[in-house]
């Protein structure tokens, strides 16, 4: 009997012992489940912010005014060509933007009571990392001149380290892709003008767009050229895009890569690569490129609205009016009886309008000076006080300006007008 008791309480023991296990081990796969439910959450939430950075409407997340931004990275393209990473301090979602766009930026160059606008194009953007590029050539004192070197691109060069704030205008501007156009593109950039036109392209093949492109890239030589290893991996990894570059000044003794050429990008070597006129022609460079290439373009038979262009430097480039649009000139020449004065009153000149150009490209025709940045109605640096006469906007400017003032850089008199300049 003894035996058959000491067995029953080893069996009952081991029962015990047994449920305890089973116990502790449903314990612990619970845990396990809670910690795997919580994990997958996590995952879930991350995802759900990506999407929301990835899939947002565009403009919804667009901003007035300024908004405060850090400089997380800083990459040399070339030779006085910086590319600036800038993510936002408040780690808010950016605002998607148009392939062409620009930043407006307002800052203060130390010793300096005034604010200084400035506008560079958006040369890359990714809603994943949530940070903007923007890359800016320093631009030197004009060549036999005692003119200084460029204001706002030196601050960004020598002033704007990694950690550095500043402050930034939401991606405005109308020089942008048109994704609905299935012809060819054919981008055409001076210099640091690729940096809009590369935005274009990268959108292009990250979209995955079954579109021909050309894209002309003219740079003095190796030193100035930006983005050589993006355009040529752009190219390599698309049977749709072709790559042209041209090298203007060509160091001595310097070995050329495949595909390079020499000399000035002329108007029959885009006709000849090409091969027609029937595509969208994109163009950015300084105004001696601009001022040789658009004539030439329309020359060859290319429409006004079929030329896309942002030109920078001192003065705007001017396309050919439609016919049907505007004031007609009389054989001539000369507008006809609805020619309209300008007159700047600071500056005591009076000048006719033209009929196409805007305030501003009237007043640096007749060295009057208005300060100026985008040139595009978007940043509002060139605002100026209408005396008299009213003034209007072909297409409505993204910038305000103050009560009694217009943006000079896109506003046409619709009248005899007087200007504060």
């Amino acid at each position: 009997m003894e035996v058959v008791f000491y067995v029953a309480i080893a069996l009952l023991a081991l029962f015990f012992i047994d449920a305890i296990l089973g116990i502790v081990n449903s314990i612990w796969e619970s845990r396990l489940r809670a910690q795997r439910f919580q994990l997958e959450a996590k995952d879930l939430k991350d995802q759900l912010l990506r999407q929301e950075k990835t899939q947002v409407v565009s403009g919804s997340l667009k901003w007035k005014g300024y908004r405060r931004f850090r400089v997380s990275n800083r990459v040399m393209e070339a030779q006085d060509i910086c590319s600036f990473y800038l993510s936002p301090l408040d780690e808010e979602a950016i605002c998607p933007y148009e392939p062409g766009q620009h930043l407006g930026f307002k800052f203060q160059i130390p010793g300096e009571s005034k604010h200084l606008i400035r506008t560079y194009s958006l040369s890359s953007g990714d809603p994943i990392s949530n940070t903007y590029r923007v890359t800016i050539k320093k631009v030197p004192p004009p060549p036999g001149t005692s003119h200084p070197p460029g204001r706002g691109s030196s601050y960004f060069h020598e002033d704007l380290e990694i950690g550095s704030t500043i402050e930034v205008k939401a991606p405005a501007g109308k020089f942008c892709l048109d994704r609905h156009d299935q012809r060819p593109a054919v981008f055409i950039a001076g210099g640091i003008g690729v940096t809009p036109l590369l935005s274009m392209l990268e959108a292009i093949c990250d979209k995955k767009i079954d579109r021909v492109c050309h894209f002309f890239h003219a740079v003095r030589n190796s030193d100035d050229h930006a983005f050589a290893q993006s355009l040529k991996e752009l190219a390599e990894g698309n049977p749709n895009v072709s790559l042209h570059t041209y090298y203007s000044s060509p160091k001595e003794d310097s070995v050329l890569e495949d595909g390079i050429k020499t000399g000035f990008l002329s108007i029959d070597a885009i006709k000849d690569t090409v091969g027609h006129i029937e595509a969208q022609f994109y163009l950015c460079g300084p105004p001696p490129m601009m001022g040789a290439l658009v004539p030439a373009l329309e020359e060859a038979g290319v429409t006004s609205s079929d030329i896309l262009l942002e030109a920078f430097g001192p003065a705007s480039v001017k396309k050919k009016k439609d016919p049907e649009s505007g004031d007609q000139k009389t054989d001539q020449g000369k507008l006809n009886s609805k020619t309209r004065k300008i007159h700047f009153s600071k500056s005591d000149v009076t000048v006719p309008w033209d009929g196409s150009s805007s305030i501003l490209d009237m007043a640096e025709e007749h060295d009057v000076e208005i300060e100026s940045s985008c040139r595009a109605g978007s940043c509002g640096t060139c605002q100026v006080k209408v005396v008299s006469g009213k003034i209007s906007y072909e297409d409505e400017p993204s910038a305000e300006p103050d009560a009694g003032n217009c943006l000079s850089c896109v506003g046409m008199p619709e009248g005899d007008v007087e200007i504060d300049a």
